[in-house]
């Protein structure tokens, strides 16, 4: 729970970043650049906003260069990997998360890469001036980012590699109502929306 808590208040916080900003789309429309949790959505779900409807599974949902286009352009916050250190190791809880950038540009100069670069300094500023989120996690250095040596016109990608810590539960070693181990913690209750 810890890990899907950072990354709400990361999609939260670029959300908030990104706010009122449009770039190209396909068709040569501006449009507000959207902030995904781990994946894109499936083909037919609806936007935030639209009106909800039932969603079933087909091969008629697979990913076609359409549906890809349409969510751009995005970020995408990905948990990688987390690592949890022995009881004094100032290391402690480290989680590896990726942010990737994905922006639309059909102009021939191959120039989209610039638009994506943009977002990410945007991003990294953000989280350099302010490098601790939420009270419960702080951005590791180094914070790096790329781009992708291939481009798939007339999609661009840059991605910003991070690292956080935060802390984690000590062992007690009791097993008892309230124990983090036993998943009957309050704080992972209520993430769970078992309270």
């Amino acid at each position: 729970m810890i890990a899907l808590m950072l990354q709400d208040a990361l999609v939260e916080r670029i959300r908030d970043l990104l706010a009122g900003q449009t770039l190209p789309s396909k068709g040569g429309l501006r449009t507000e650049v959207k902030v995904f949790p781990q994946f894109l959505p499936l083909p037919g779900v609806p936007e935030p906003g639209e009106t909800e409807g039932t969603l079933v599974f087909s091969e008629s949902l697979a990913y076609g260069e359409g549906d890809l286009e349409r969510n751009f352009p995005c970020v995408i916050v990905k948990l990688d990997d987390g690592t949890d250190r022995e009881e004094g190791d100032p290391k402690g809880t480290r989680i590896g998360v990726r942010i990737l950038v994905g922006v639309y540009d059909e102009t021939p100069d191959c120039q989209g890469f610039r638009d994506a670069l943009n977002i990410v300094e945007q991003i990294r500023q953000c989280l350099l001036s302010e490098r601790y989120l939420g009270g419960k996690y702080r951005l590791e250095m180094p914070l790096e980012w790329h781009l992708f040596d291939e481009q798939p016109w007339p999609c661009f990608f840059a991605v910003v590699e991070s690292t956080w810590g935060t802390g984690r539960p000590l062992d007690g070693g009791t097993g008892r109502k309230g124990d983090v181990r036993n998943g009957t913690c309050p704080d992972i209750a209520a993430a769970l929306g078992r309270e």
